[in-house]
């Protein structure tokens, strides 16, 4: 496997990763929207090992976003996006929406745990 394969590989293993995590917070999201305003603090799921910030969404939004296996929510920046495996798709004021491509979009898209 190149370089830029295994480069491609890890990126989509940390965002599945992310994406795992980000489940278990839906769960607790999906709880509390009837006492907020129905935002809910995410986990960015770039590719970055290192980051940790939050991403303001509601339940439906990131709903919206896990309809497509491919598809991660990261922090409105270009920081947090990583063009070698990956194109916005969205921009949104709180969030963009990144789609994996190429050997990254095969591994997500295989890693799914659910069926889009």
């Amino acid at each position: 496997m190149g370089e830029q394969a295994d480069r491609s590989e890890r990126a989509a293993r940390n965002q599945a990763m992310y994406r795992a995590v980000n489940e278990r917070v839906s769960e607790i999201n999906q709880a509390s929207d009837s006492l907020f305003d129905g935002l809910g603090d995410w986990v960015c799921e770039c590719a970055n090992t290192d980051c940790s910030e939050p991403v303001q969404l509601t339940h439906e939004e990131y709903e919206a976003v896990r309809t497509t296996p491919t598809r991660f929510v990261v922090r409105f920046s270009d920081a947090h996006v990583f063009p070698e495996v990956e194109n916005v798709v969205e921009r949104h004021e709180r969030y963009w929406v990144v789609e994996k491509v190429g050997v990254a979009a095969e591994l997500v898209a295989e890693q799914s745990e659910r069926d889009g």
